[in-house]
């Protein structure tokens, strides 16, 4: 059941972008203990992994917030819940190529952005100039846009040579699903676009919702510089509510190996744990693993630990504290604690 599970949500976030997992870290339902029973919603569904307990899931979901971010959420009766709010691998879509795309391109893929170039001129959308993209249109903005996933993991640039195909762009994105949208401009270029929209139907929400003028102050002037602050203000807005990955390795993990496994999540943090909540690590009967929780001696009682439930087929949370004895006893000098949610998976 767990392998279809992280099937449906690979694809929902493939298809959306993002998606809800609600796991049930503590509980007792019907005299059994739910631990890692989980929920996934997404914009267009609701999946439930065992269809056995619908009755619990349909009594308590109104008590999620699914607005929060990723959080644990402490329910009546001992019931405790862990709320992540999954995002895909985000798009950033840079709309003209002009010499402030350059580096905001190759910046984006430091940030680990799937990047598109849209540009209708050849000499300014092609591989030569941008090597780094992974998707590059030469067309015209509105036939670029009809292969665009408009969802709500995706950021919008707009840094166009001109008012008219600026207002094209905008127009567009407003009309669909995103995360971001920022233009740059001068206060004249952008009064103009802006007041020509609102002529036209556009309402004072939309223009709102529009970044600009984009970017963070912080006294950018060269293409680099503004490049900067404009991945800033999109990390900003990225990061306003708690996130969590899950990387394509752990997705191919569970899906293609053919043997009992756990997958370790850090789902709470106090002080300063090796590493944040969501990261995740999957460990398998032959003793082979995949991505991390933090490295050191935590890392390997993580490991020790999925190895024994792999042999008990159990699901649990455990608690490991850093902090003073405890943290020295565990080679760590970090302090904190971190809470991991073990889930079996077979």
């Amino acid at each position: 059941m767990k392998k279809n599970f992280y099937r449906n949500l690979f694809n929902r976030l493939n298809f959306n972008g993002e998606a809800f997992v609600v796991t049930v870290t503590k509980g007792i339902y019907n005299g059994s203990s739910i631990v890692g029973q989980k929920l996934l919603k997404s914009k267009e569904s609701i999946f439930i992994e065992n269809d056995n307990i619908v009755d619990f899931w349909n009594g308590i979901l109104n008590s999620v917030d699914f607005n929060k971010g990723t959080y644990i959420l402490g329910l009546e009766n001992g019931i405790e819940l862990f709320i992540e709010y999954v995002i895909g691998k985000p798009d950033l879509v840079i709309c003209g190529g002009g010499h402030i795309a350059m580096p905001l391109c190759k910046m984006g893929k430091m940030l680990e952005f799937n990047t598109t170039i849209i540009d209708n001129r050849e000499e300014f959308a092609n591989k030569s100039r941008f090597p780094m993209a992974d998707n590059i249109l030469c067309k015209d903005f509105n036939e670029a846009f009809k292969e665009i996933k408009f969802n709500k993991n995706t950021y919008f640039v707009i840094v166009t040579r001109g008012h008219k195909d600026d207002k094209k762009c905008l127009e567009t994105i407003l009309q669909n699903d995103f995360y971001y949208v920022g233009m740059i401009g001068s206060k004249s270029k952008v009064a103009f676009i802006i007041n020509n929209m609102l002529e036209h139907g556009y309402t004072k929400e939309d223009i709102a919702k529009v970044h600009t003028p984009i970017g963070l102050k912080i006294g950018a002037k060269t293409p680099a510089e503004i490049a900067i602050s404009i991945l800033g203000e999109i990390i900003e807005v990225k990061n306003e509510k708690p996130i969590s990955n899950i990387e394509s390795d752990i997705f191919n993990g569970i899906f293609k190996r053919d043997q009992l496994m756990i997958l370790a999540t850090i789902i709470e943090k106090h002080g300063s744990g090796p590493r944040g909540v969501g990261t995740k690590m999957l460990i398998y009967k032959n003793k082979d693993f995949i991505g991390t929780v933090g490295g050191g001696s935590i890392e390997n009682a993580v490991y020790e630990k999925a190895l024994e439930l792999i042999e008990t087929k159990k699901s649990i949370l455990e608690e490991y504290d850093l902090s003073n004895s405890a943290s020295a006893k565990l080679g760590m000098a970090c302090g904190g604690s971190v809470k991991v949610l073990f889930e079996f998976i077979e």
